[in-house]
């Protein structure tokens, strides 16, 4: 069943766009089904009823399990078509913020003049993204910041993932952790003065395991984690 972001759920109403991926994706018809989320955690079941889809009716409230622990991931800027994979996946598997992050040895480090649109860019992956897992709500894409603007981002635990003998992600987080921030690196790795930075701002030095991982990958492997926490801790 397919999911939409709304404004309004007093009044449901898809945009243009919306029902024209109803009628000629879908192909949904009169009585079909969709749900209807407005991205601050409320949602309901509506029904098409009439046969041009410009119609619907309320069928039931949605319902969700609330999630033990929010997830900020504050990732590195990196190549375009993976940081567009990375905020896609992320999304789906449970993310609830991401914040770009200029490292010092990123081979990115900005979006450039087109900095402003390929932000909304960003965003309606995330949106298109978050519609198609069943989230409840909107996961907003900000940045990117520099190393002086991270302290603006702080949970209640704050880790950044690193190579070594280290503390696993798991084992740092208890079962009364609620806010999570996570920074992960770019390709070339963090530069030792911001390894030094970020443990003075109170982040935790992290491993995500026995094997390098991609900058893209290690974003989506800390969202799975959180996903596994969420059930044994």
């Amino acid at each position: 069943m397919q999911q939409f972001f709304v404004d309004s759920l007093s009044a449901p109403w898809l945009s243009g766009e919306q029902r024209n991926q109803c009628r000629k994706v879908l192909r949904m018809r009169k009585g079909d089904e969709i749900r209807l989320v407005n991205g601050q955690g409320e949602g309901i079941l509506a029904r098409f009823v009439d046969d041009d889809l410009d119609e619907l009716e309320v069928v039931a409230p949605l319902e969700w399990v609330e999630k033990k622990r929010k997830l900020r991931v504050i990732a590195s800027m990196i190549r375009s078509e993976r940081l567009e994979w990375m905020i896609q996946k992320a999304c789906e598997c449970g993310v609830d913020e991401i914040v770009l992050y200029s490292a010092e040895h990123g081979v990115v480090r900005d979006f450039g003049k087109r900095g402003e649109r390929k932000l909304e860019r960003l965003n309606l992956i995330a949106k298109e993204a978050c519609e198609q897992s069943y989230r409840q709500f909107a996961v907003p894409v900000s940045g990117p910041i520099v190393l002086k603007d991270v302290p603006e981002h702080l949970s209640q635990l704050n880790v950044f993932a690193d190579i070594g003998d280290r503390p696993h992600l798991v084992d740092v987080i208890h079962h009364d952790i609620e806010t999570v921030s996570a920074i992960v690196g770019p390709e070339g790795g963090f530069s030792e003065h911001e390894r030094d930075a970020f443990v003075r701002m109170g982040f935790k030095e992290v491993s995500l395991g026995n094997h390098v991982l991609r900058a893209e990958t290690a974003s989506i492997y800390i969202c799975n984690m959180l996903s596994v926490c969420e059930v044994i801790k």
